[in-house]
């Protein structure tokens, strides 16, 4: 199992995406949003997704240089036509023009449309705590047959994406309270990571092609479907969330890509942006979010726990960790991208890097 650093994730993903036809900055773009994602903990969006962006570069599902467009704004709002390229690429532009509008107007809503996959949602909302601004981001899929994975709820046939949520709130240096998750039971991208290190899924994460709940990850790919949080008893709340982020994230969000739009699909994404700071002193706020977190982590445990955390906590502690001491890269992934190395003719370039 070889170990990198967060540097050699972006050396290795900007080489290799450039390879496969992306544009030099949408390349350093994504490259530095996987290796992000490595240092957050979050390795089901990081470097294990090298293969899946060379494919879809490669079956003209993605477009790796077109640039996204503007194509709708007012004082408080802006629709993105992303125009087929790297999700990362397009909500990096959206984020970073939610900041803006929010610092004039104290609130912004930025759309996106016609765009790949945008990686760890957690990430813009990030951007914007960085800021003294809080944000809420949603990215949503409903309908078609590409890009579904999840069974609404009572149901055994794709209806829905992860349909990921993201929420930021100002706090500390070393990062904010943060919520990140897909409102499937597991992201698509975790069930992934344990087929490639050979491990059985922590629960009935998934229904196999019969609709018989599983602890096999290849049951999915073979299939099945990804059940909502709360799973095969509890799904419907995990479910009614995925229908509200499809609203918020994908049909908001397809509006400003209307000649992408096909027939019942829906996609999309959409950032809220809230500038905190411009309401109170930012520097009182984030005092008042760690006497909050503080009072949380000072409530006793149960047996077994040995410390309460923070929403946002475990991505701060393990960015914290794997800046000292590097990313683990599962064997198989690891096999899987050397072989692409390969074939891109980029072996030499990056040879001894996870030696």
């Amino acid at each position: 199992m070889p170990t990198v650093t967060s540097d050699e994730i972006v050396k290795i993903a900007d080489v290799m995406l450039r390879a496969g036809g992306a544009s030099k900055g949408h390349a350093m773009t994504v490259a530095e949003h996987l290796a992000n994602a490595n240092l957050a903990g979050h390795d089901s969006h990081g470097f294990i997704r090298i293969p899946q962006y060379l494919d879809a570069m490669k079956n003209g599902t993605l477009d790796p240089s077109a640039e996204p467009e503007v194509v709708g704004e007012n004082a408080g709002t802006v629709q993105i036509n992303g125009h087929g390229t790297f999700g990362q690429v397009v909500a990096t532009l959206a984020t970073r023009l939610g900041i803006e509008k929010a610092r004039e107007s104290g609130i912004s809503l930025v759309t996106m449309g016609n765009l790949h996959q945008t990686g760890r949602v957690g990430t813009y909302p990030e951007m914007a705590a960085e800021e003294g601004m809080g944000a809420i981001m949603f990215t949503g899929f409903c309908g078609g047959t590409f890009g579904n994975n999840v069974a609404p709820f009572g149901g055994r046939a794709r209806r829905l994406g992860t349909n990921p949520i993201s929420m930021s709130f100002p706090h500390t240096d070393e990062g904010p309270v943060l919520l990140d998750f897909a409102s499937s039971i597991a992201a698509e991208g975790k069930l992934r990571l344990y087929r490639n290190r050979g491990h059985q899924l922590p629960d009935e994460w998934v229904l196999d092609k019969d609709g018989v709940p599983s602890r096999d990850p290849q049951d999915y790919y073979d299939g099945g479907v990804i059940l909502p949080v709360g799973g095969v008893s509890g799904g419907h709340k995990g479910y009614a969330l995925s229908v509200m982020v499809s609203l918020y994230g994908a049909l908001l969000g397809q509006i400003a890509a209307p000649e992408s739009t096909q027939e019942d699909i829906w996609t999309g994404s959409s950032i809220i942006v809230i500038n905190v700071g411009g309401m109170a002193p930012i520097e009182g706020v984030r005092s008042q979010v760690q006497s909050m977190t503080r009072y949380l982590k000072d409530t006793p445990t149960v047996d077994g726990v040995s410390e309460v955390l923070y929403p946002g906590e475990i991505e701060a502690n393990s960015r914290r960790d794997r800046l000292g001491g590097g990313v683990n890269i599962e064997q198989a992934t690891w096999d899987q991208v050397t072989e692409l190395m390969e074939e891109y003719g980029v072996a030499g370039e990056l040879e001894g890097i996870g030696d």
